[in-house]
């Protein structure tokens, strides 16, 4: 009886783990057949991240015209801006289309990486006029985009800004020359001023993208980038005025 009983065990054991192993063999074959079901459903996730950045940007640059929207948006890697319908925040309401890059993945029953690739994604936001809204995973419309030109970048210019300034001094022409001699990106705005024997200098990529220096004497060189909240609109100005003003190099309050 006991010998009955360790059979009838060891079949049902045998029974399940066939079960078991029929159903990994199926779904690895629908992976394998079929992956761009589960390659989209999980670029949406990785897409709608970047959206959040998109939104974040908004919210934080207190943003309500469509322009400023289209700009902003269009400023972000991997998201390009489809269509923007409407004129202000607070009286028609901003519609933008977004086509987002999603990183998608397909995987085996033992989790294994069988394929992945980028894929697009699209997003309709809805900015006012009484609340912000936003649908994930629509159709992507067809159409041509509107151009949105891409800012300049001032990362990695402090340092060779610095080596540049240290040997002139503070003779405006000179300080014109070294800053001229750096090549940058012609996009970046660059402004000069003298008072009382200092030189200020200002590079602008874009509102919040600013470095002024203040050139008092050979190798007495100040480099300084005013915050986010010190660039806002109706705030500091990113102009060689600033760098000789009693405002340069603080916090804000």
């Amino acid at each position: 009886m006991r010998g009955r009983t360790k059979w009838i065990g060891l079949g049902a054991t045998a029974a399940v783990a066939a079960l078991a192993a029929a159903g990994a063999w199926r779904y690895e074959k629908h992976v394998h057949s079929q992956p761009d079901w589960q390659i989209h459903h999980t670029a949406v996730p990785d897409a709608a991240k970047k959206v959040d950045d998109v939104f974040a940007g908004f919210e934080r640059d207190h943003l309500s015209e469509a322009d400023d929207y289209l700009h902003s948006a269009g400023q972000h890697p991997d998201v390009q801006v489809l269509s923007v319908t409407g004129r202000t925040h607070w009286q028609t309401g901003v519609t933008l289309t977004l086509k987002v890059t999603g990183h998608g993945v397909a995987r085996g029953f033992d989790h294994v990486v069988l394929q992945q690739r980028d894929v697009p994604v699209c997003f309709r936001l809805q900015m006012g006029p009484e609340k912000d809204t936003r649908d994930d995973d629509i159709d992507c419309p067809a159409g041509a985009a509107p151009p949105v030109p891409r800012d300049p970048s001032l990362q990695g210019v402090d340092g060779r800004l610095q080596s540049a300034l240290d040997p002139v001094g503070p003779d405006e022409a000179a300080v014109r020359a070294a800053v001229s001699a750096l090549k940058l990106d012609p996009a970046i705005h660059q402004d000069f001023a003298t008072r009382d024997g200092i030189v200020g200098v200002a590079l602008r990529a874009s509102r919040y993208d600013c470095v002024v220096a203040r050139v008092a004497a050979r190798g007495k060189v100040t480099l300084w980038r005013p915050s986010h909240t010190q660039l806002a609109p109706g705030e500091l100005s990113c102009s060689a005025g600033l760098a000789l003003s009693g405002v340069f190099n603080t916090s804000p309050h």
